[in-house]
């Protein structure tokens, strides 16, 4: 008789468990139907103008990040390792790249650019006129 009980309070709390899970997905599809918010059909019409009440959220304010990290060369140095120039902030940074992590080899201040209205026909082949690869592979060796 003992046992008799047991199961029958367990099925009785099993359909009272199971009859919410089916009201509530029932409100929550016809809120959503309607294009309102999901929980807006969990709230009775009387509390309703209680949540309307609270002020909105401002937007958070979105700054555009002014510098930029470019990376000027990359030079394979073997297995996974290489050799990075990023220049950032006007400053060029070379920068040893392992599997284990990042180092500063060197830094050096970015070359001024040179006036836009010269064309490249203007221009004589060269070399670069910054050398920070080759030097940071020397003072590596």
């Amino acid at each position: 008789m003992n046992d008799l009980l047991v199961a029958v309070r367990a099925i009785v709390a099993l359909a009272a468990v199971l009859g919410l899970l089916v009201f509530l997905s029932k409100r929550l599809q016809k809120s959503q139907s309607t294009g309102t918010s999901p929980f807006a059909g969990l709230m009775p019409k009387k509390l309703t103008g209680f949540a309307r009440t609270r002020a909105p959220r401002p937007a958070p304010v979105r700054r555009a990040r002014p510098e930029k990290i470019t990376v000027v060369a990359r030079s394979g140095l073997g297995g996974r390792a290489q050799l990075v120039v990023a220049e950032f902030g006007g400053i060029r940074y070379v920068l040893g790249v392992t599997e284990q992590g990042v180092s500063v080899v060197d830094t050096q201040e970015a070359p001024v650019a040179d006036d836009e209205s010269v064309t490249a026909r203007d221009e004589a082949p060269s070399a670069p006129p910054d050398d920070i690869v080759d030097r940071a592979l020397r003072s590596v060796a």
